[in-house]
């Protein structure tokens, strides 16, 4: 069922980037998905759009993120109102289901991002996205553009289409992955979620790195199932449908911090060798020459604490030291002055004198800083 409507607001600024699609900035014309995919995150109430509180139609669907999807239908005049307001950056973008075919916000919505100068990500699952590849072009030749497709598996057999029952085929996303790369667009995989005891055997990953070479892609981005509050009843009853002996194995994986960070340990190695054997990156490179030329270099510097900080979440190190690398990261991208300037004429000491950066982080930072200037 559509249903349009006007929201108040429809540019989503993010206090940071996360250090893994460096948007600063999300958009969308319709609000749930028709893809309905088993493991979305999106199902989470943090996130989820219907809820029942406000929008009372809600509890006459089974499942009401896929099957209740609203449109935008304000969303062109918003959000030019918005982007005029908001100083160019990263924009993580997400139109291309079903709904668009009736609606058409998606290239709308793109029109409106290349018109105000504002770089785009594209998180997507559908071919559909090649219907507007003259506008792709145009972003890509003349700011920056990378659309990322969202893959669990190289292959379309039968338990693909239980967890992602209405998405387009992997065959499909492959094609249009080459499409783009034959175009000169960036592009590459999101192995997200990588689906315990499904589809994280090492030879469905190197398939998925393999076929992401084959068809021009440039990384392999991996990342686990989150099964927040109600996401975890969710995709528990499908996967006691799919293969209901998983079920105790999955109760003791997510029921031990150790066991989850040992099994997102094992999966993001097995993702950084496999990528690195087909010339791929386990990362999305930063795009820093979005930026004014004064501030790319800090931006750069911010790039590898995110990155650091990534990669500690990713094996289970989310301590002291974590936060501290992403804070560093946040510190540096907001800061007015170059970083290059403060250690040429103060030193270490200089850098130590920025809020949260103590003795270890000034080293990094200055180490990172001479890499810079070697190359």
């Amino acid at each position: 069922m559509y249903q349009t409507y006007q929201p108040k607001h429809i540019l989503n600024t993010h206090k940071h980037c996360d250090g893994w699609f460096w948007n600063r900035y999300s958009v969308s014309p319709y609000a749930g998905c028709e893809y309905g995919c088993e493991y979305c995150y999106a199902r989470d109430e943090k996130y989820n759009p219907h809820k029942p509180e406000r929008d009372p139609e809600v509890v006459k669907f089974d499942d009401a993120f896929s099957e209740y999807i609203k449109v935008k239908e304000n969303a062109p005049e918003l959000l030019r109102r918005e982007l005029k307001r908001r100083p160019p950056d990263l924009v993580y973008f997400t139109g291309y289901q079903p709904a668009n075919t009736r609606y058409g916000l998606a290239r709308q919505t793109l029109k409106l991002l290349f018109e105000y100068g504002f770089p785009v990500f594209i998180n997507e699952k559908s071919p559909a996205v090649l219907d507007d590849l003259d506008l792709l072009k145009r972003i890509s030749e003349e700011s920056y553009l990378n659309v990322a497709w969202s893959i669990i598996t190289a292959r379309d057999d039968a338990t693909r289409r239980v967890f992602e029952p209405r998405a387009p085929s992997v065959k499909e996303r492959f094609a249009a992955m080459r499409r783009l790369a034959d175009n000169g667009i960036l592009t590459g995989t999101l192995l997200m979620p990588i689906l315990p005891f499904v589809y994280d055997s090492e030879e469905s990953i190197a398939e998925v790195c393999r076929a992401t070479r084959d068809c021009g892609g440039q990384y392999v981005l991996d990342g686990g199932l989150t099964l927040w509050r109600n996401c975890k009843p969710h995709y528990y009853r499908v996967l006691e449908r799919y293969d209901s002996t998983l079920m105790p194995r999955y109760e003791r994986l997510y029921g031990s911090g150790q066991l989850s960070a040992e099994h997102g340990r094992r999966n993001h190695e097995l993702v950084r060798r496999h990528a690195e054997k087909c010339g791929l990156t386990a990362y999305i490179p930063r795009p820093v020459r979005i930026y004014p030329q004064a501030q790319q270099l800090n931006r750069r510097v911010a790039a590898q604490f995110y990155l650091d900080a990534r990669e500690m979440m990713m094996t289970g190190q989310t301590g002291y030291r974590y936060w501290a690398y992403l804070k560093a990261a946040w510190l540096l991208d907001d800061l007015k002055q170059d970083g290059t300037e403060i250690f040429r004429e103060q030193g270490a000491r200089g850098l130590q004198a920025l809020p949260g950066i103590g003795k270890s982080l000034a080293q990094r930072i200055e180490w990172i800083l001479t890499e810079q200037e070697k190359r």
